[in-house]
């Protein structure tokens, strides 16, 4: 892992890093408060890859991200973190191919990154078994809750083992839903908390317009138009709003 580590150019552990390696590599239950971008990833990553068992081709840790684009990113982190332990991590998530997906489960994997529906549907389908999971992790778990995955999350938990079950909960916000959910699941959990309520990444400047739905997309060509930026990204709620905007 530490090979991994210096190949990424991850030379200094972030506040998230020193603050949860202890207590996850203990076993605890956690609920973490800590914004985006703070390295969340390989805090709760380090401590399960070193507790992975790689000869066991079974899962051992379920990581649940409310995106596909944060399954596979995670997925992705922790494949170059695990690689010289030869750790096996597979993102399953809707809008992709369950065949492939299944044949993979079928033939080992220590890690699972998903979205909760997609996950879902593999256990009901018994092409996931939850059994042999020892460490839960929620990412983003105030996201999750908020784009309406309550009824998901609690259906997958009373699939797990409820043992000696390990729980991590990483939030950017911990509001009721949040806290109850923690409470409900987690055994005695240790609360972090390293960002108070502040959602965005300290290092990027945010700027807020307030404009009439009708007038978002004149909006934007003005922002652009007057920011020339280089490049730029636009993130929109719908399908339809994306393929208009564009």
């Amino acid at each position: 892992i530490k090979l991994a580590l210096d190949e990424m150019g991850y030379f200094e552990p972030t506040a998230v890093r020193t603050a949860g390696y202890k207590p996850v590599s203990e076993g605890k239950d956690l609920m973490v408060q800590s914004r985006t971008g703070t390295g969340k990833t390989t805090a709760f990553g380090l401590p399960i890859l070193s507790k992975i068992v790689p000869t066991h081709r079974q899962p051992q840790a379920l990581i649940l991200a409310p995106t596909r684009e944060l399954a596979l990113q995670v997925a992705r982190e922790l494949t170059n973190v695990g690689k010289h332990r030869g750790i096996i991590v597979e993102a399953i998530y809707g809008g992709a191919p369950i065949g492939k997906q299944i044949a993979n489960l079928k033939a080992g994997v220590h890690i699972i990154v998903g979205t909760p529906g997609r996950v879902l549907d593999h256990i009901g389908r018994r092409t996931l078994d939850c059994r042999t999971i020892q460490t839960f992790i929620l990412d983003e778990c105030d996201e999750m809750l908020s784009m309406g995955f309550a009824k998901e999350l609690n259906a997958i938990m009373e699939h797990l083992p409820a043992g000696d079950r390990q729980g991590l909960y990483f939030s950017a916000t911990i509001p009721p839903d949040v806290d109850r959910l923690a409470k409900k699941h987690l055994k005695d959990p240790e609360y972090i908390t390293l960002s108070s309520d502040q959602v965005g990444a300290l290092q990027l400047a945010h700027y807020i317009y307030l404009v009439r739905d009708s007038d978002k997309r004149s909006a934007i060509l003005d922002i652009i138009e007057v920011e020339d930026p280089q490049s730029a990204v636009i993130f929109c709620n719908t399908k339809g709003e994306t393929e208009r905007v564009a």
